[in-house]
């Protein structure tokens, strides 16, 4: 995790790392930017703020494909001879970033995926990258993607976030899957339909996968890769089968595995411990979540052991 201030445009510019850049600034005044900075693998997260219209180009690190989207409402953005009035998804490639115009206050999420751990991921789910042309632009729906991960940036990285979940593997390659599914949902096609048989055959293959890896801590996109399927085909599946999302159903599945950590006692040092190695860095919104689901909070499941041990 990385964390840059600066009051000069070139400064701003240089301090994300890997990426060559040029910034010019086109407004009066004087040059206020912060960009944080994070590395998970073959992603890198990237949040940029500045309140400065600026005209920017250059080239991300070789091999990334790059998915940028404003986080909060802005003005309109000059991109590539276009100009985009409505929130979209900006898809290019490392070399062919194209130069755009910002407006004066910018809130901007970039996401860089190596382009061939990408297609893996598509090709595991038998579909194709689909792109034959870069840049890309893709509208967001009004309370989509935009929305969800703005909220989720501002829980992680704010001075009352929960940073120091991302020591976590667990954590860091949670957060990194479920960015990568928000990306596929928007290059994603429609599901086609299927049959009763065929939707209870994949929601199987889901339970018996989920079943099967309970010692361990997994994620959505890791189970759409095992049954080669997308999110919106699982998630279409599920809700006919079983009236559930298969959201709701992993994290169904992972509270039921914190619980029976829990109540074995043995080696548990703390809730937050136990809940990290699941995935669950919110510990309050986790804790909400076990009440709900067991009526009751996780600190006293902990406690009502060590109480009978003790007993």
């Amino acid at each position: 995790m990385r964390h840059c201030r600066a009051t000069d445009i070139d400064e701003h510019a240089h301090n994300l790392s890997s990426w060559k850049l040029h910034y010019d600034q086109v407004t009066p005044g004087r040059f206020s930017g912060e960009l944080t900075e994070l590395r998970c693998g073959w992603m890198q997260l990237v949040r940029d703020r500045s309140n400065q219209s600026m005209v920017k180009s250059g080239q991300a690190w070789p091999g990334a494909v790059t998915f940028s989207l404003p986080l909060a409402p802005h003005g309109d953005v000059y991109c590539a001879g276009h100009t985009i009035r409505t929130p979209s998804l900006l898809i290019a490639q490392a070399d062919d970033l194209p130069q755009i115009r910002t407006p004066g206050t910018l809130d901007l999420l970039c996401i860089a995926v190596e382009r061939q751990a990408l297609e893996e991921v598509l090709q595991q789910q038998n579909q194709t990258l689909g792109i034959s042309a870069f840049p890309t632009c893709y509208r967001l729906e009004e309370a989509g993607l935009h929305i969800e991960l703005y909220n989720l940036l501002n829980e992680l990285f704010s001075p009352q976030g929960q940073l120091s979940a991302l020591r976590y593997e667990a954590i860091r390659h949670g957060l990194r899957d479920a960015l990568m599914l928000q990306l596929l949902d928007q290059l994603a096609q429609d599901p086609e339909p299927l049959n009763g048989t065929a939707r209870k055959r994949m929601v199987d293959r889901a339970r018996d996968y989920a079943l099967a890896h309970l010692d361990q801590p997994f994620t959505l996109l890791e189970l759409c890769n095992s049954i080669g399927a997308s999110r919106r085909k699982l998630q279409y599946c599920f809700q006919e089968a079983l009236g559930i999302n298969p959201l709701a159903y992993l994290r169904a599945v992972r509270l039921n595995a914190v619980r029976r950590e829990l109540l074995g006692g043995e080696g548990v040092m703390s809730v937050q411990d136990v809940a990290a190695r699941w995935g669950f860095w919110h510990l309050s919104r986790f804790s909400g979540e076990y009440r709900q689901m067991f009526g009751e909070l996780p600190s006293q499941t902990l406690r009502r052991v060590s109480c009978a041990e003790n007993g």
